[in-house]
């Protein structure tokens, strides 16, 4: 009789939207925690995400397993929208994106269908120093002579970061950039840089030290000039592009350009999820962060230091991101020829 009033009571709770919250390690113990990687195999973001895969489990309460499953496509675009509108709300499916995808939300909102600010943000575990370079045997190879130089720069396209930056840089230094989009990835404008068919492409320092770290180390590329976090190892006497304007608008453009880089790599779980379990996964990432066999890993095979973003200060930042000015936008459609 008391099992049966025991049901009883559950249904009743649940009929009426009340249900008892079940412990973080509970739930997840002999769970799989599968975690939606927005690219394709290779570079910082796939790496990146496997590294971290490889040893979150173990600091989630429950210890549950951890799988990383790649969905490319617009620049995490299509993997960000199918987390936030179809994938489980339990705290078991999160996503890892390329750091564009709030840019994305301010700038083509009908094809970014998420909302950065419902989004349950997990941590970020680096920043980085976006940079654009060019081969030294390309016909420019400063900021000078580009001013004077047609150069050739690969970009994927108008949604990644890796067009926007040149893009706007561009614009707001006069520079005599061509920008050939239609690449599917980093590597695929590496392979064309190498082909002859470019001179160079925006990327970031941690994609250079994974791809091709014998021509940073030989001198086969220059850098032009970096936003974001400087990096003390790749950036000495590269010029900063905050340095180089003086106008308030184009100051901002330069805070929306750089949002990306302080953005990071984010992991992130997507709305609805119970408040226990996000608060279990951050607590989980921060322990990740200070583990030193992580790091170790982290180090070796992504080629940068940790440099991470809580969640609480994470949701804070995309915050205010996504509350840049109406003007700054619209000039920045405008460079790019977003409607």
């Amino acid at each position: 009789m008391p099992k049966l009033i025991e049901r009883v009571l559950l249904f009743l709770m649940c009929a009426h939207g009340v249900v008892v919250a079940q412990p973080a390690a509970e739930f997840y113990a002999g769970r799989t925690v599968t975690i939606l990687v927005g690219s394709g195999a290779g570079g910082t973001t796939d790496i990146s995400a496997r590294s971290i895969g490889q040893h979150l489990g173990r600091h989630i309460p429950g210890n549950p397993t951890v799988v990383v499953v790649n969905m490319p496509g617009g620049g995490s675009v299509t993997m960000s929208n199918h987390l936030y509108r179809s994938a489980p709300k339990d705290g078991t499916t999160l996503g890892y994106s390329l750091p564009g995808i709030v840019t994305s939300q301010l700038l083509e909102p009908r094809r970014a269908r998420y909302d950065g600010r419902e989004i349950n943000w997990i941590g970020s575990a680096i920043k980085y120093t976006g940079i654009i370079s060019v081969l030294s045997t390309a016909p420019a190879t400063t900021l000078d002579e580009a001013k004077e130089t047609e150069i050739f720069i690969g970009t994927t396209g108008r949604g990644s970061p890796a067009h926007q930056f040149p893009a706007i840089v561009q614009a707001l230094l006069n520079l005599k950039f061509q920008l050939i989009a239609g690449y599917q990835s980093s590597n695929d404008v590496v392979l064309a840089m190498e082909r002859g068919e470019v001179h160079g492409q925006s990327s970031s320092l941690q994609y250079w030290a994974i791809s091709r770290p014998d021509w940073l180390a030989d001198g086969r590329i220059s850098h032009l000039l970096y936003v974001g976090p400087p990096d003390p190892l790749g950036t000495p006497g590269v010029p900063y592009l905050g340095d180089l304007v003086t106008e308030p608008e184009d100051r901002e453009l330069v805070d929306f350009i750089e949002i990306g880089s302080r953005l990071g790599w984010p992991l992130f779980a997507p709305p609805g999820v119970p408040q226990a379990r996000v608060e279990a996964l951050r607590e989980a990432f921060a322990r990740l962060m200070e583990d030193p066999e992580f790091e170790a890993d982290f180090e070796s095979t992504v080629k940068a230091r940790l440099n991470p973003t809580n969640g609480a200060d994470l949701t804070a930042f995309v915050e205010r991101s996504l509350n840049t000015p109406a003007s700054t936008l619209d000039a920045a459609k405008t460079i790019l020829g977003i409607d």
